[in-house]
């Protein structure tokens, strides 16, 4: 069932009062990029970037709040603090932003503007613990909760890029794509992609020839590596189920279609949509796997096949899904390992149907692509009007990472928060150039011999693909034209 995530907000620390009436905490004006801080509720050990430590206090909930330490943070990301001994005041400044707050004090201005808090700084055991959610995001930090665990990770984006540059990461042939180089058609292949928290890029192929027939490859941004973590549904996929009107049944799963992968971050796990190629009233015709070290179905229907390629899959915990079927006008709700039943009913418009689905504050938030709204699916069973969006082009794809919508047109794509709020992300007028040669991670190189072979010159993109959006916030994109694997580097990785 959905839930909801009763926090808000980052962190600040221990600031014991001294005889001094103003003490400042100033760094070498360094300012940190992609630090990973790792904190747990009512837990003294941290961590940043992985190197453990030990807080004099443990993040704790107050009135339903996520109230940090605020000196162990303001360290982590090496911003300038100041307490003031004399009225309590706090003094935070972090990349071009200032925070000023006072314990038990519910205004806070943020770049000289005033906002009210829900619960004000406080001292606890002589430290001084800020609401962490409020604090975070008000210094571009991304905060992610997870409700079962109680642990908190704060992360500092990578900087924008000063120019946009795009990598060639792979060819097809290296890739191991069976069709011919020369006469293989823009995503004859390709169907999805997904992008952990480990630098790993997921991509989904699909035979072209057959549609059950299917290989998952993984590329290494770190190492240029890739391998193929599954050919084709093997045993591992097939499993036992109860039919309603049958009893004990079980399926083959040769019988199924790859469809989509979808990647949580708050889980740090990936997921495979498939559907059969049957349609029957008594034969499974949705699956959604859990893909780890071993595959392990999480859900199904039974019925006629369900597969439109606007459906989305979602889930709040790793144990309860949702996904949509739009041939149906239904979206199912189900428990892990057991059989989904539909949760409601809802009328999409017929034309450029695409649904999308995220979580965020422990709540799910669908783009509706073909009325161009995004909705909150409530407990309730009802779809609830949050806000338009504004684009004005025909919507290819959506890609859904880190509580954003990542909305596709022709030649630009748009960034969409679950307001609504829309900003272009990049479009393909914004890239500087290409850089010559394949991309050598290791040794952070290019190779260009790597082409002297191919017969042509690469060139620009001339339209966009199947693509992820990786952990630092460049797109990964497999570009048919020119039969490469590129990266669009919109961030400084």
């Amino acid at each position: 069932m959905l839930y909801r995530v009763c926090v808000i907000f980052v962190a600040f620390t221990a600031m014991l009062l001294n005889c001094y009436t103003l003490t400042s905490y100033a760094n070498d004006g360094k300012r940190s990029v992609g630090v990973k801080i790792q904190l747990t509720i009512n837990d003294v050990t941290a961590a940043v970037n992985g190197q453990k430590t030990t807080l004099s206090t443990p993040p704790v909930l107050l009135n339903n709040t996520t109230m940090v330490p605020l000196r162990f943070i303001a360290d982590a990301l090496k911003a300038d603090l100041t307490w003031n001994t004399e009225d309590q005041s706090i003094t935070l400044k972090y990349a071009g932003h200032s925070i000023q707050l006072s314990i038990d004090n519910r205004i806070v201005r943020i770049d000289n503007q005033s906002k009210a808090l829900e619960q004000p700084a406080v001292i606890m055991n002589n430290t001084t613990l800020v609401p962490l959610r409020f604090i975070a995001e008000n210094l571009n930090q991304t905060v992610t909760f997870n409700d079962e665990t109680k642990s908190i990770i704060i992360t500092t984006p990578h900087p924008r890029a000063a120019e946009i540059r795009v990598d060639n990461l792979m060819t097809a042939s290296n890739m191991g794509f069976t069709n011919n180089f020369f006469l293989e058609r823009p995503n004859v292949n390709v169907i999805s992609m997904a992008s952990d928290q480990h630098n790993l890029i997921y991509i989904l192929e699909r035979n072209a020839a057959s549609e059950m027939s299917f290989i998952l490859r993984v590329y290494n941004e770190v190492t240029g590596e890739m391998k193929v973590m599954y050919s084709g549904f093997d045993q591992s996929f097939n499993f036992d189920y109860r039919d309603p009107k049958f009893g004990e049944q079980h399926i083959n799963a040769s019988i199924l279609s790859p469809r989509k992968l979808v990647y949580d971050s708050k889980l740090d796990m990936l997921y495979l949509m498939a559907t059969s190629s049957f349609s029957s009233d008594t034969s499974v015709s949705t699956v959604i796997y859990e893909i780890a070290s071993n595959v392990r179905m999480m859900t199904y229907t039974i019925g006629k096949t369900t597969y439109h390629p606007g459906n989305f899959m979602v889930t709040p915990d790793g144990q309860h899904f949702y996904f949509s079927d739009i041939l149906h006008d239904h979206i199912y709700a189900g428990e892990s390992g057991q059989q989904a039943n539909v949760f409601m009913s809802f009328t999409p418009d017929k034309e450029n149907v695409k649904l999308a689905a995220i979580m965020n504050d422990g709540k799910m938030f669908v783009l509706d692509v073909s009325k161009q709204s995004i909705f909150e699916l409530e407990e309730s069973g009802n779809l609830r009007f949050v806000a338009p969006i504004d684009i004005k082009e025909e919507i290819l794809r959506v890609y859904e990472d880190n509580e954003t919508f990542y909305v596709e047109g022709q030649r630009q794509i748009w960034e969409v928060k679950t307001t609504g709020e829309t900003q272009p992300y990049f479009g393909l007028k914004d890239i500087a150039a290409y850089n010559t040669g394949l991309y050598l991670p290791k040794t952070n190189t290019y190779d260009a011999s790597a082409f002297a072979n191919m017969g042509f010159s690469f060139g620009g993109m001339l339209s966009f693909n199947v693509f992820a959006i990786n952990q630092h916030g460049n797109v990964v994109m497999y570009d048919g034209s020119y039969h490469l694997l590129r990266r669009i580097n919109v961030y400084n990785q």
